[in-house]
């Protein structure tokens, strides 16, 4: 771990993993949420920290149907009693590990809208009114848990390419007024967060993530932002394979066919940008995974089927190395991350999202990609004379 001759005033960068029952993952003997306790002091061990940063994503279904119209909590789902055993401060039995894990200070944790099987565009209303309140069940456990941000996906596990789209957002803003009432009659203190997603989900283009992000923040006016940089990836790949359909939603349609992190870069420097209406921080968090053309849940820096224990963390080769085609330039996008929240003094919170894989090689590789990003900051800070701050007393 690198913990010397850093600057006195980098902002705080952790990298921390997200979890979730849902088979996104090779569990072996883990089970979630029962052994959380031992995620978490295995990350501890890996990081040599005592600070924990989690994303949990319940997919267990929240309800049982009661009648036509209504729903009532379903009471085998166990994410909903480690929500009650938080709630009621338990000593004792399979959750009390976990539950006093979760109320130590220092620990940044979220949670992530269940997304499986739920569609709020559904134009069944029983499909729709289970998402609603599936949706209320997670941030009601979030609060339960003294989370410290909740996850939001304005669209769930439907693609609907020729349904137009600006009713479809209409749709899904109604949908998040609701939640954002619910919120606020609730008393909730966790950080509303809304996600970009993969078109032709939304918001899926940097035009939209602010617009978008605007109208939701009238609802709620703590809101922020999660940049999902994998979604990011997936969605320039989907409108270039669609433009006859799509070109008309970029307005610079040029940039977006040049390369992912060229497009990123624009992204950056012209769009997030307070001109446009966002502030410093908005941006709370990034979701990160491995992207090699279609896949964006893979291990960051490894191609897919590689192990951290056997291959080379491809995190800092020169750019011929990457084929913009095939992979994402990793080197230049974390970088272009660093600058944007140095520029701006706001903690940098990478969330790795990595599928199907071992827990062990995940939180290796989550060690070594936080060693290479404090690396990187630290040779932002030594390269540069923009950010005297950084070396202030």
């Amino acid at each position: 771990m690198i913990t010397q001759n850093l600057p006195k005033n980098l902002p705080r960068i952790k990298v921390g993993l997200a979890l979730s029952d849902a088979g996104f993952y090779h569990r072996e003997t883990m089970r979630l949420p029962e052994d959380l306790s031992e995620f978490f002091q295995r990350y501890q061990d890996k990081f040599e920290t005592e600070e924990l940063f989690f994303e949990l994503q319940p997919e267990m279904p929240w309800l049982k149907k009661k009648g036509d119209f209504s729903y009532v909590a379903n009471e085998d789902n166990r994410w909903l009693k480690l929500g009650r055993a938080a709630e009621q401060g338990t000593t004792e039995g399979p959750y009390a590990s976990i539950v006093e894990a979760l109320r130590r200070p220092g620990h940044i944790f979220g949670v992530h809208q269940s997304i499986r099987d739920m569609d709020i565009l559904s134009e069944d209303i029983h499909k729709k009114l289970e998402t609603i309140e599936s949706a209320q069940q997670g941030m009601l456990f979030a609060h339960l848990i003294s989370a410290d941000y909740f996850v939001f996906h304005l669209a769930q596990s439907k693609d609907y390419w020729d349904w137009n789209r600006s009713e479809q957002i209409a749709v899904a803003l109604k949908a998040f007024q609701g939640w954002a009432d619910f919120y606020k009659q609730s008393g909730f203190s966790f950080i509303p967060i809304i996600e970009n997603l993969e078109f032709p989900k939304f918001p899926a283009t940097p035009e939209e993530m602010v617009s978008i992000f605007k109208t939701c923040r009238g609802f709620l006016p703590n809101l922020k932002l999660c940049f999902d940089i994998s979604h990011f990836w997936r969605s320039r790949a989907l409108i270039l394979e669609n433009k006859a359909r799509f070109e008309h939603l970029i307005p610079n349609f040029r940039i977006l066919e040049a390369s992912c992190s060229d497009y990123l870069d624009y992204a950056m420097e012209h769009i997030f940008t307070a001109g446009a209406g966002l502030s410093d921080g908005d941006i709370f968090l990034y979701h990160l995974g491995g992207c090699w053309k279609h896949l964006t849940h893979e291990i960051p820096g490894l191609r897919p089927g590689e192990s951290p224990f056997l291959h080379k963390l491809r995190l800092d080769e020169p750019v011929y190395a990457y084929n913009p085609q095939v992979e994402m330039n990793l080197p230049k996008v974390i970088n272009r991350l660093l600058r944007y929240n140095i520029e701006r003094r706001q903690d940098v919170l990478i969330m790795l999202e990595i599928y199907q894989r071992n827990y062990i090689e995940m939180l290796e590789a989550a060690r070594l990609i936080y060693d290479d990003i404090e690396k990187k900051a630290r040779r932002i800070a030594e390269d540069t004379r923009r950010y005297a701050y950084l070396w202030e007393d």
